[in-house]
């Protein structure tokens, strides 16, 4: 039994084995991505805490200037001068206005307010802090004065509709007496901004949380006060539904300010099942195959005899059929060939018929009938001649038409130059060649007729394009061409009228102007194609 069976039960073994592989591949890629994502999330929040650190640095290098020149002043500066000496700092950095220096002397009282370009722009000089400022705050600030360190405050909402965070220092001469503090306040817009130019911004969200419990925007700190801002903060981390457990979070510690910032993904990006799906799919599939061809194994071998046999057969068969095409091919080549003799006979019985006659009119009539014999003899001399006994190479014949209505009509005296355009690989089947080989014979004959003129510089020009869908003929000679009241359609003569009826044959258009030369346009479509 298990002889009888011992291939499907190595299968079988395999199979097991390569589901526990498979299964051991899904989850070290699964717990891949998670690392990868963790890496990536790790380093952009790295990159923040890291730009957060440099920019309070920059705001605080300002305020340190600040206080390094109200110190080394020899004597305390006015508000002029202080707002020249901030002017002349913020020169290369881009504020637009967007700090603002308090002077407030020991009474709480706002002696000095100034921004880069302006003196008291919100109309607070003469106000007392105790007015708006909690009572806490203002014992804070009295302490202040005493100290030599810069203290940042908490972010706060300023009624000039901005979030600003206040850096503040005791405002002191140069011989240390104390005139109260300076509440340097920048705009934390500038601030925040640093964390949404990053490359790779539109993937995460950042939280800013003072004090563990006050978060802070670039528009609006939210600690319960009043916001006089209108406009929010697109990139408010509350804005996306993300976790809290998705965030992670730092805390850093300056001058008594403390930042925590958050970093996640906007969108948590989840592994997607379609990986496992897919792996299964393709495993049982791949297994439900293996079990297939192992039980058509047999059978295949069995049906591979059975199958040599049919291709014997098969190639007997082939060599019968070859010959038998082989043999049609040649009773049409013989077709071509009589039918080519016989419309040569009748070109030649016209030839005798010509013999009998003087009248110019008669013999032209006959030569003109005997090259139009003649030119729809040429397509089947050149169609037995061919490898598909269907298709003429259209340059060949042609050229090989105009050669023998030269042979016929040229003298000596009146030898045209001939410009003929046509690609070397353009093929037409015999149907369409026959037509266009009558036309060109009435248009090259018609030429010799009336545009030719002994001692002038007589020429034709032919040519064959494909123009999309459709193909274009054009022919010219140095004739004066048609007048200009000529009728096609009422022509009597016959040549005109045949190049009519077989450019209509080939569901053609026919154009003919005389500008700078006589010019027959003809667009047509292949006979096959019309069919």
């Amino acid at each position: 039994m298990l002889k009888k069976y011992k291939y499907q039960f190595y299968l079988l073994v395999a199979i097991i084995i390569g589901g526990i592989v498979v299964f051991i591949l899904l989850n070290s890629y699964y717990k891949s991505i998670d690392a990868e994502q963790n890496d990536y999330l790790e380093e952009r929040h790295a990159e923040v805490v890291s730009r957060a650190n440099k920019g309070i640095e920059v705001y605080a290098a300002i305020v340190s200037a600040l206080r390094s020149y109200l110190v080394n002043s020899e004597e305390f500066p006015t508000e002029k001068q202080y707002q020249s000496f901030l002017k002349d700092l913020l020169r290369d950095l881009d504020f637009n206005n967007r700090i603002i220096v308090n002077y407030v002397d020991t009474t709480q009282v706002f002696r000095y307010v100034f921004t880069p370009d302006e003196i008291d722009p919100f109309q607070l000089k003469g106000i007392n802090a105790k007015d708006f400022r909690p009572p806490e705050e203002i014992i804070a600030l009295n302490d202040l004065m005493y100290q030599d360190d810069i203290t940042i405050f908490r972010p706060i909402n300023l009624r000039e509709g901005w979030a600003g965070l206040p850096f503040n220092f005791s405002a002191k001469d140069s011989k240390g007496n104390v005139h109260g503090y300076i509440a340097t306040v920048i705009d934390l817009k500038y601030l925040l901004d640093y964390f949404y130019t990053a490359e790779s911004k539109g993937d995460f969200v950042h939280s800013f949380r003072v004090e563990d419990s006050i978060d802070i925007t670039r528009e609006a700190v939210y600690d319960g006060t009043q916001i006089y801002n209108t406009e929010r903060d697109i990139d408010y981390y509350k804005n996306f539904r993300v976790r809290s457990n998705n965030f992670l979070y730092s805390t850093i510690s300056y001058n008594g300010l403390k930042l925590t910032i958050g970093s996640a993904y906007k969108k948590q990006v989840e592994p997607s099942n379609l990986v496992t799906f897919v792996t299964i799919l393709w495993y049982t599939l791949l297994s439900t195959f293996s079990m297939i061809a192992l039980m058509q194994y047999v059978r295949n071998t069995r049906l591979t005899e059975r199958l040599q046999l049919a291709n014997k057969n098969i190639e007997e068969q082939n060599i019968a059929l070859e010959s038998s095409i082989f043999k049609i091919q040649t009773l049409i080549k013989e077709v071509h060939h009589r039918v080519k003799n016989n419309m040569q006979m009748i070109a030649n019985l016209l030839s005798l018929q010509q013999d009998e006659y003087e009248d110019e009119k008669v013999i032209f009539a006959l030569e003109q009938a005997k090259n139009r014999v003649q030119s729809m003899a040429l397509v089947h001399q050149k169609l037995y001649g061919s490898s598909n006994l269907e298709d003429v190479n259209t340059k060949e014949y042609i050229e090989k038409l105009i050669d023998f209505i030269d042979d016929t009509l040229q003298g000596d005296d009146i030898i045209p130059a001939k410009n003929i355009s046509i690609a070397e690989d353009l093929i037409f089947d015999a149907e369409t060649m026959a037509s266009l080989g009558l036309i060109i014979n009435e248009l090259i004959t018609n030429s010799y007729k009336y545009a030719f003129k002994s001692g002038n510089d007589n020429f034709l020009e032919l040519s064959i394009v494909q123009d999309n869908d459709r193909y274009k003929m054009t022919y010219s000679d140095s004739g004066p061409g048609l007048p200009d009241d000529f009728n096609f359609e009422t022509s009597d003569s016959l040549g005109m009228q045949l190049i009519y009826i077989l450019t209509d044959q080939l569901n053609g258009e026919l154009k003919y102007t005389n500008a700078d030369k006589s010019i027959f346009t003809i667009h047509f479509k292949k006979a096959e194609e019309l069919a």
